[in-house]
């Protein structure tokens, strides 16, 4: 899988961003908070990737954001919504405000975005809620890091997603595990998150 691709955006439509890499353009499909969001045509971007293949089609998908592309893989992995209505979904609001629905189960704000019944809302929400990959405190690349190990593991244990995030990052700041071993430290921080996590 292409994780991200850097170039200079030539062209923006409202559907697509265009980069050029090393002189192959790139046609990237992408939401409009992603279009508006990206550098202006002439300037270096890095967009986040997804891939779209079928036996009869293929396409890039492009996120300015690390997190807008997580929410973009938890909407299509829903039953009933695919890449383009995931891309619909994410035009219609922030990232942000889209996990706040979630995490709130606000219903109404859910199925007031273009393309979302009540429905489809109702089916995101049962499939979504505490499940969503996301990590509040990233910058590009952050969940790469040893602090995004922990979530991911520690989430594929069962346990919530969000409450996981505030116990490792608050473990993360703890001085009692500054002078262990990069090792030790994340063997620690695991058995003292799900001791804090089971309770």
């Amino acid at each position: 899988m292409i994780n991200s691709i850097k170039g200079i955006v030539t062209e923006k439509t409202s559907g697509s961003i265009c980069l050029e890499n090393q002189g192959i353009e790139w046609i990237l499909e992408a939401s409009a908070m992603s279009i508006s969001s990206a550098p202006a045509v002439g300037e270096e971007a890095r967009l986040y990737t997804w891939m779209y293949h079928r036996e009869d089609a293929m396409g890039l998908f492009a996120f300015t954001t690390r997190n807008e592309r997580f929410l973009f893989l938890d909407l299509i992995s829903v039953s009933g919504v695919g890449p383009k209505g995931a891309l619909k979904i994410l035009s219609a609001a922030r990232t942000e405000q889209i996990v706040q629905y979630l995490e709130e189960e606000n219903l109404d704000g859910l199925s007031s975005l273009p393309g979302l019944g009540k429905k489809t809302a109702q089916k995101i929400l049962l499939q979504l809620k505490g499940k969503l990959t996301w990590d509040d405190s990233a910058s590009p690349g952050a969940a790469s890091g040893p602090g995004g190990e922990l979530i991911e593991s520690l989430t594929a244990m069962g346990f919530d997603k969000r409450q996981v995030q505030s116990v490792v990052r608050n473990l993360l700041q703890d001085p009692a595990f500054q002078d262990l071993s990069a090792e030790k430290k994340e063997q620690e921080i695991i058995r003292r998150a799900i001791i804090e996590l089971s309770s």
